[in-house]
């Protein structure tokens, strides 16, 4: 049992990225999984903040049993990377395990006049830049999720008119104030709107149906992807191979934690737990698939893959 972590989060307090690494220290200290956990907020930078806080938690050269940092990271902060020109997340900290993910959903307003995904994709292809779509974000994982989406549907990603905004709430907004056709924000976010009547989703990104939400799936729509607002965590660079695999152990001890269970079920978090070598080469795929959609939606000035792959994403 670690004596003393860091859970760095690369996002100010209240962001997503901040409650996940409370959620951790909470199930870290909660079922004695580590005696003492600090949270460390290190927003800006694309990351690069948390990834320089991240490299200095290993400065006093204990092993991670006694002393360690980790830090949560995720799609944004890949993407991050890539539109930043900094290397390769992978690159930059040792890959741990994967702990959560996030289904989107792709919601209109009550009395759009786009009743089925079927008219959305229609539209989409007869005039991409027409429709305006609202997410989080510019070259975030609304912003890729819809490049997957368009790619799939066989239009120029780089012909997609998006919007992003500060968070979903204001994409939220967004869409009933008439600024936007549709919206990608993650599902649980939309419940206020579909309880109250206001909203309609036309398709969600998980592998199955989400329960409360009547929507068909991506896949049901012969759109093949599933994609995920995923959340995982990393060890500093260059790990020791004894650091690393009893971090490693660390993951796994908390995924199977009861509390830690417990906080994913009321934050809505969908645990897609994948850990050690598993999610090292995951990781690399879902970067060259992110850096491959960066690049179709012009967010990148070159690319080293054509993303052939782009519509087979996997959380």
């Amino acid at each position: 049992m670690p004596e003393r972590l860091s859970v760095i989060a690369p996002a100010a307090r209240g962001r997503e990225a901040d409650r996940v690494a409370r959620a951790l220290a909470s199930a870290l200290t909660g079922d004695g999984l580590a005696r003492t956990v600090e949270v460390e907020n290190h927003p800006g930078g694309a990351g690069a903040a948390a990834l320089a806080a991240l490299a200095a938690s290993r400065t006093s050269g204990a092993p991670f049993t006694r002393e360690g940092g980790l830090l949560v990271a995720g799609m944004p902060m890949v993407a991050g990377a890539e539109t930043s020109g900094a290397a390769p997340l992978a690159e930059s900290a040792t890959p741990l395990a994967r702990l959560v993910g996030e289904w989107a959903a792709l919601a209109v307003s009550a009395d759009s006049r786009l009743r089925s995904f079927e008219d959305f994709a229609a539209r989409l292809r007869r005039d991409p830049a027409g429709l305006v779509v609202g997410g989080r974000a510019a070259g975030g994982p609304d912003h890729v999720l819809y490049g997957m989406i368009g790619k799939c549907l066989g239009v120029d990603a780089r012909l997609l008119e998006y919007t992003g905004y500060a968070g979903a709430d204001q994409a939220v907004e967004a869409l009933g104030g008439g600024w936007a056709a549709a919206i990608l924000a993650p599902a649980r976010v939309l419940a206020a709107g579909l309880a109250s009547g206001r909203l309609r989703v036309l398709a969600v990104s998980s592998r199955e149906r989400i329960d409360g939400i009547e929507a068909p799936t991506l896949m049901e729509l012969e759109v093949r992807l599933e994609y995920a607002d995923w959340r995982g965590l990393l060890g500093p660079g260059e790990m020791s191979a004894e650091d690393r695999e009893a971090a490693v152990a660390l993951c796994d001890r908390i995924d199977a934690s009861p509390r830690w269970r417990e906080l994913c079920a009321r934050q809505g978090w969908e645990r897609v737990y994948l850990s050690g070598d598993d999610f090292r080469q995951w990781l690399a795929t879902e970067t060259e698939r992110t850096r491959g959609v960066l690049y179709e939606l012009g967010l990148l000035g070159s690319s080293d893959t054509n993303c052939r792959a782009g519509c087979a994403i996997r959380p």
